[in-house]
């Protein structure tokens, strides 16, 4: 049986934090897509064939929040995870999606995107 890395996009991937991000999540075996910011191509070009969304330590709130915006539709309709990396403890603690204290160690990081990624039981549905 082959199975497929799991490909997560980082948003704002233009930063060193964005590009290190990358290679740690390369060497635990994870494919990346770095997203620039602004993007370059549409949120469904961007998001096709990803799992999960990444949003980078060094974007500001504002660019989080209408990169976002702009990715809404899609990124719901394709049911992709988001994950923030936050440098502050009140993002961290904050509304909005899943936030990881940043610096954080690998393994930490890795075990929240697993978790991210695990189904999510349809509930009031028997199995038979």
């Amino acid at each position: 049986m082959v199975t497929v890395p799991t490909t997560i996009a980082i948003l704002g991937g233009n930063s060193v934090a964005g590009r290190a991000l990358e290679a740690l999540l390369q060497g635990a075996g994870y494919d990346t897509r770095l997203i620039e910011d602004p993007p370059e191509r549409t949120p469904e070009q961007l998001l096709e064939g990803v799992r999960l969304l990444l949003l980078a330590p060094t974007l500001n709130t504002e660019s989080r929040e209408a990169l976002l915006a702009e990715m809404g539709d899609p990124l719901a309709a394709a049911n992709i995870p988001v994950l923030t990396l936050s440098t502050t403890i009140r993002e961290a603690l904050g509304d909005g999606p899943v936030s990881i204290p940043w610096p954080c160690r690998l393994e930490e990081l890795t075990r929240k995107i697993d978790a991210a990624l695990l189904p999510v039981p349809d509930v009031g549905k028997s199995v038979v």
